[in-house]
């Protein structure tokens, strides 16, 4: 009396109760220089890249992942959400870019 097949349902079943909201990931990349305030001559560059993932945990652990954000209590959790994990960071060179 068993299938002959396993489909997809079978599978995400039992994994339902542990599967998270939601994970997003992002790439970051920024330039900064600094300039002589007397001159305007250019000192200085530099560029990096940043990989953050956003969890889906809260800010502050007080609150369960699965609280909606309508019904969270905690100031911090209202205020700055999910929590942000930077996961890779490195300095490029002109010649990454």
């Amino acid at each position: 009396g068993i299938a002959g097949w396993i489909t997809q349902a079978d599978i995400l079943q039992p994994l339902a109760p542990v599967l998270t909201a939601r994970s997003d990931t992002f790439l970051i990349r920024t330039y900064g220089e600094t300039r002589n305030p007397a001159t305007g001559d250019l000192n200085g560059r530099a560029w990096c890249e940043a990989t953050v993932q956003r969890l889906p945990d809260y800010v502050s652990d007080a609150e369960d992942a699965t609280t909606p954000v309508t019904a969270l209590t905690r100031t911090d959790n209202q205020r700055f959400g999910r929590r942000f994990v930077v996961i890779d960071f490195r300095w490029l060179s002109p010649e990454d870019i």
